[in-house]
């Protein structure tokens, strides 16, 4: 990825870290805080090794902080005596032995690895075109034409007929997905192909989770 941070999430960690950019009125200069980053930046949290504690005032509002950048992408800023919040592009990764309790995620997918292999990292250039690739694929215009819209609408009609849970937060998750899935063919517009390919990712979604309940 472009840009990234790794969080270890602890009891200890959240009750010391500075996660809110402040500001210094003796030197003047805002302070920065863990969650300042670069647009387009993506964090991976690590909850496995979080154990039973109490989280003081200051872990509280590290929560508070971290549930705000997840749900709403912003972060704020404490000027000492008012905070101001600012618009954010952070991914968040959280790894977790089961459904996070602290941080409520849009989508969980159990981790299930076919086989465990060494992976080797490419030279320079060619993780610089990869990231190069990554960063610049986001800000690709999309659209959907008006025939894959009415495909579209009829498979949202018919998912949601078939399963009641569903709601307008999992299609918007979905067309998003529908996005995600073009752009990384480099096509700017919805096609048939990809679309499908983004009900099979939900349908292999759904099917391992149910695995992990039974």
């Amino acid at each position: 990825m472009p840009f990234t941070h790794f969080i270890p999430l602890t009891v200890d960690y959240l009750n010391t870290a500075s996660l809110s950019p402040k500001k210094d009125y003796e030197t003047n200069r805002l302070v920065s805080g863990v969650l300042q980053l670069a647009e387009g930046s993506h964090i991976m949290i690590d909850e496995t090794h979080l154990q039973a504690g109490t989280l003081n005032s200051v872990g509280v509002e590290n929560v508070r902080l971290i549930k705000n950048l997840m749900e709403l992408q912003k972060v704020e800023y404490d000027f000492k005596y008012y905070k101001m919040e600012m618009e954010a592009d952070v991914q968040l990764l959280i790894l977790s032995e089961g459904k996070s309790n602290i941080l409520p995620a849009d989508l969980v997918l159990p981790f299930r690895p076919l086989s465990v292999e060494s992976c080797e990292i490419g030279d320079a250039e060619a993780l610089k075109a990869w990231r190069w690739y990554l960063a610049s694929l986001k800000s690709l215009p999309h659209s959907i034409e008006p025939d894959m819209q009415k495909v579209v609408e009829d498979d949202l009609v018919a998912a949601r007929q078939a399963d009641r849970s569903l709601g307008s937060q999992d299609f918007s998750r979905w067309l998003t997905m529908g996005r995600l899935m073009s752009v990384s063919f480099g096509e700017t517009s919805l096609s048939l192909e990809h679309w499908q390919m983004v009900k099979e990712l939900e349908r292999l979604r759904t099917e391992r989770l149910q695995l992990k309940i039974n």
